[in-house]
């Protein structure tokens, strides 16, 4: 991953806010690294992450998939017809274009990364400005660590890859494995540093 934002998409209203979404959906912007994830693969994840059968009770909080172009609906589309018959029922996750996508106000960025304050103090050292904070995959990865969303495996190495101060890394690391029920049992040593 290299980052995400949340923010406002599949509506025509100028300038969604929060207080003033309009036809607006909230949504999440997902920049990722073909090389590394594939598109194919977001959606397996997408679809883990809600009943895609679910019918929403408001525009703003729908599930939905907004692509980017003609390959990514075709592909999302073929997903979503291999989810139906898989689940035996409909899917009625729509499948849109994006259209305009607005980042969403800061307060609505990052929700896990605003708890550890050091943490969040280290990453506005290196990124003065919110929106290059936000932006940022450090935010990104942390954030995820952070709502307990990664593959244990990845834990260790993905927190020495972010250059963190030992200290900090090691008081993450520690407050995560005890934390998270998916990092529980991951060993208690960090990988060694190169």
């Amino acid at each position: 991953m290299i980052s995400t934002l949340s923010g406002y998409a599949g509506g025509t209203t100028e300038a969604p806010t929060y207080r003033a979404i309009g036809d607006h959906s909230e949504t999440v912007r997902v920049i990722f690294d073909p090389a590394q994830i594939s598109y194919r693969e977001l959606l397996e994840v997408f679809w883990q992450l809600h009943d895609p059968s679910a019918r929403p009770y408001l525009n703003q909080y729908r599930n939905a998939i907004f692509t980017l172009d003609e390959e990514q609906h075709r592909v999302a589309v073929a997903s979503s017809r291999a989810l139906a018959q898989t689940l035996g029922r409909p899917v009625n996750t729509p499948i849109e274009k994006a259209g305009h996508f607005t980042p969403a106000e800061d307060y609505h960025q990052k929700h896990y990364l605003k708890g550890p304050k050091p943490l969040l103090e280290l990453l506005r050292e290196r990124y003065p400005d919110s929106q290059q904070l936000f932006r940022s995959t450090e935010a990104a990865r942390l954030n995820g660590y952070l709502g307990c969303n990664a593959e244990p495996e990845q834990l260790g190495p993905g927190l020495r890859a972010l250059d963190l101060p030992v200290t900090l890394e090691r008081e993450l690391f520690d407050s995560l494995t005890l934390t998270c029920r998916n990092y529980r049992g991951v060993g208690c040593v960090l990988p060694p540093r190169q």
